[in-house]
């Protein structure tokens, strides 16, 4: 709550903790493991009159507020193109969120004018919760989008981490 709080206190249009930084926690809680963030604290916003340095700019401040964490500030606009070129631009937080790799990535969290938890899952949870890894069905249309999942899996060694992951590749 308290990372959510600092998010929102940066007043980022559509700005929320996402992937990495709620998975691995969720996954820390179903096997038992002590809780620690072991990687960088994940925030995207969304918005089209923000400049690419922005980023580095919020990113400064939330480390000024916060430099216990690691911070890491995107702007969603601009990563439409991150693994293929000629991609149709994001049209929101929540576009952008439900086309990160994996399904279990593609999950979101942001405090709401009243300071309640507001969840984005454009897969819902069930994948996250069950422990199941797969791709998203835009990393399905071909071989070049499912050697982009494959080689995430590979790389992240998950498995070794939290054992009871199913890892899927369809």
């Amino acid at each position: 709550m308290d990372i959510l709080t600092l998010i929102k206190s940066q007043n980022l249009s559509q700005g929320a903790l996402v992937a990495g930084s709620i998975r691995n926690t969720v996954w820390q809680k179903l096997h038992h493991q002590e809780f620690k963030l072991e990687s960088d604290i994940d925030v995207a916003f969304f918005d089209k009159k923000a400049s690419q340095k922005a980023n580095m700019v919020i990113q400064t401040n939330l480390k000024k507020i916060a430099p216990q964490y690691t911070w890491q500030v995107k702007n969603q606009v601009y990563l439409h193109n991150y693994d293929f070129k000629n991609q149709l631009p994001f049209t929101s937080v929540v576009d952008a969120i439900a086309h990160f790799v994996e399904t279990p990535t593609c999950i979101g969290a942001f405090l709401d004018n009243k300071n309640e938890l507001q969840l984005i899952a454009p897969y819902g949870t069930a994948d996250l919760a069950k422990l199941t890894v797969r791709p998203i069905p835009f990393f399905k249309t071909d071989e070049a989008h499912l050697n982009i999942y494959k080689e995430r899996i590979k790389s992240k060694h998950w498995q070794k981490k939290w054992p009871k992951l199913k890892i899927k590749f369809s």
